[in-house]
């Protein structure tokens, strides 16, 4: 056979001259349902899931301010998906259960609930860093694919501060409950040395101890003396920090609090993160990991990089407490929620 194509005529089956030859009904069918199979698949895979969603409760300030400041810090903010942790329990379990069928790459919780709700409800194979996290080690955030910012100071650096402004320290009264907060109040004696005596009770119960805070302030401690509070439920509640400010400006006593809102509300100083420089702190720490730089257990539990001394000024003056004129202090004046015994 020479010369150009055949021309198909109608003396074949199926096909017409100069027309395409139809596809055979079997192979239409084929095709259709082909097409329909991959339109059914992008229609039912899951939408993509953001690089890294932050955990965050809403209600809480200090946490509102560290999440500004890793917003402010993380670059790709678009690719952070926030979702808070007070939200009603319907909301925040239908985001976990997105989450648990579509991982992020990362997982950002501020505060202590947030980082726990996270170790508890999503898969360890989901890195998780956390930010502003009391006791980390008690509280089980520990292990692979884990670390973070804690929210405590450490003492050294506190006890710096507390002493260009207390000077002649002489004693340090705490009560705690030692299931709690034993190892801290270890910590703490060894950090004091010789040169500050510790005044430490141990008890279980708030009304225990409201019983050693009155006598504490009422009978023990004296101008030269302070109280010094910590995360503790036994006396960092409302009933027994209310005694604590009352006495302490009864009695010229006065209180270190670990955190600005206790300063505020009558206790004389803290030293405290920053906790917009936390947020940042921890934003760095996401972006290394996202660069597979580190692990989240790389940085295990590190203090917040930055401190904040915050000064309530009017319980100073009550207190007769001058301040160095060199204190680099965020000084509240006039004092919140302080009234005269």
């Amino acid at each position: 056979m020479t010369g150009g194509p055949t021309h198909l005529t109608e003396n074949h089956p199926g096909r017409q001259a100069g027309r395409a030859r139809p596809w055979p009904p079997r192979w239409a069918e084929f095709y259709r349902n082909a097409v329909f199979s991959v339109l059914l698949c992008f229609a039912m895979a899951p939408a993509a899931s953001a690089k890294v969603v932050l955990l965050v409760e809403r209600g809480a300030s200090i946490y509102q301010q560290a999440a500004l400041g890793f917003q402010q810090a993380f670059s790709g903010t678009d690719q952070v998906e926030q979702i808070y942790t007070d939200a009603d329990s319907g909301t925040l379990g239908k985001s976990f259960d997105s989450l648990r069928r579509n991982p992020p790459r990362l997982v950002v919780a501020i505060g202590t609930q947030a980082a726990r709700t996270a170790k508890e409800r999503l898969p360890d194979s989901i890195p998780l860093l956390y930010c502003l996290v009391l006791r980390p080690v008690q509280n089980k955030l520990v292990g692979t694919n884990i670390g973070g910012i804690a929210l405590d100071i450490e003492f050294s650096q506190q006890l710096e501060s507390i002493k260009k402004v207390l000077p002649k320290l002489h004693r340090l009264g705490l009560v705690f409950d030692e299931l709690t907060s034993g190892p801290l109040v270890s910590q703490l004696r060894q950090h004091l040395g010789t040169n500050v005596q510790l005044v430490a009770r141990d008890v279980r119960t708030p009304q225990e101890a409201a019983r050693e805070i009155q006598d504490l302030l009422g009978n023990v401690l004296s101008g030269d003396d302070a109280f010094y509070m910590l995360w503790d439920a036994v006396s960092a509640n409302p009933a027994n920090f209310k005694l604590l400010v009352e006495l302490s400006l009864k009695n010229k006593v006065p209180i270190i609090a670990p955190a600005r809102p206790f300063v505020e509300a009558g206790a004389l100083i803290s030293v405290g993160a920053d906790y917009k420089q936390a947020g940042r702190q921890v934003a760095l720490m996401a972006q290394q990991i996202l660069r597979n730089e580190s692990r989240p257990e790389d940085f295990g539990a590190v203090p917040p990089a930055d401190a904040v001394v915050t000064i309530n000024g009017e319980v100073a003056r009550r207190l007769g407490i001058e301040l160095p004129p060199d204190l680099r202090a965020d000084v509240l004046a006039p004092a919140v929620g302080v009234r005269a015994p």
